[in-house]
């Protein structure tokens, strides 16, 4: 038997994935014989082309990086991937559609890690709709690659926690450590035969969407606490958000608190010391404590009501304020 090191093509794009490819080039097992990235795109104010953070991270460890469009009826680009001859196809949020002329390729298997409790929150967002939804526990499944999204028999899961005060920043920072600690384990024991694959419970299946802007606007009609995980699963982007009289104004930082009877968007507070209270949907309230205007940097409550605080002494959910 072989003991050289098992083939592997990454491919993937974006910060949840450069873990696991970094522990992928440290390990003996493996070596990484190709990266593949979605091309860069234009970023910011500027529009200046931006490379993808797996991009980055292939280049400066001098790793070939590939930017196919696509793959769908491209045969130059497939025959590309079939002459690096993997063993494995390992994907990490990638975010182009691999037809299954692409997943036939590997001789072992086309693996993809994936940031649910799979068969819940299949698709893009499954990070926000975790905190979207209240839960207090998510975690990350590896599994086996089909033509149906997020469908393919499981190889490996592992849970965590989520305490009530965490946002889309630290839960997107532990289970991106803990899945490449994860993916480099299951490839190993499957590569070895220790794992028989699992079929997934599709009637069990939930989906995510794409988050847009529209995801992250508030709507003071909903309680404080589910506008409360709206605020921690779009910190930092989009940004949760709602309009001062016309003006966009963001919020990263919220807390739940008394019940209060006043009609949802009434701006109860301004105190620099506690931050703006909102009445909120059945009675609830929220103070805003992280805050940001358009164009500016963000702020704690103190800082924004120093400043200048609201101007409206009632938000509306359609954004037509009266002052």
């Amino acid at each position: 038997m072989s003991n050289a090191p098992l083939r592997l093509v990454f491919m993937g794009c974006p910060q949840f994935a450069v873990p696991s490819l970094e522990r992928l080039t440290q390990d003996p097992h493996f070596s990484v014989v190709a990266v593949y990235c979605m091309p860069d795109r234009p970023k910011g104010r500027g529009k200046k082309s931006s490379p993808t953070p797996i991009k980055s991270f292939a280049n400066d460890h001098g790793l070939p990086v590939l930017s196919p469009a696509t793959f769908r009826q491209a045969p130059d680009a497939i025959e590309t991937l079939r002459n690096f001859a993997p063993d494995f196809l390992v994907v990490v949020a990638y975010g182009l559609i691999l037809p299954q002329s692409v997943l036939d390729i590997p001789k072992i298997a086309a693996v993809n890690l994936h940031a649910s409790i799979l068969p819940e929150y299949r698709g893009p967002s499954p990070i926000h709709q975790a905190l979207l939804d209240g839960r207090n526990e998510t975690g990350n499944t590896v599994m086996l690659m089909s033509k149906g999204m997020d469908e393919g028999d499981i190889l490996a899961v592992e849970t965590m926690s989520i305490s009530p005060n965490e946002d889309f920043t630290a839960i997107h920072d532990r289970l991106s450590i803990m899945g490449s600690d994860l993916l480099v384990d299951t490839l190993k024991e499957f590569s070895a035969g220790k794992i028989t694959p699992r079929p997934q419970q599709h009637e069990a299946a939930t989906y995510t969407a794409k988050v847009t802007p529209q995801t992250a606007r508030i709507k003071w009609s909903e309680t404080a606490e589910k506008i409360n995980n709206q605020i921690r699963a779009m910190n930092p982007a989009p940004g949760a958000w709602f309009e001062d009289v016309g003006e966009r104004i963001k919020v990263f930082k919220a807390a739940t608190a008394e019940s209060v009877n006043a009609r949802p968007g009434t701006i109860l507070e301004q105190r620099p010391e506690s931050g703006v209270l909102v009445a909120c949907g059945e009675g609830t309230s929220l103070r805003l404590l992280e805050l940001q205007r358009a164009g500016k940097g963000r702020l704690s409550c103190r800082e924004f009501l120093c400043g200048c605080g609201l101007k409206s002494s009632q938000l509306e959910d359609d954004g037509k304020n009266n002052v």
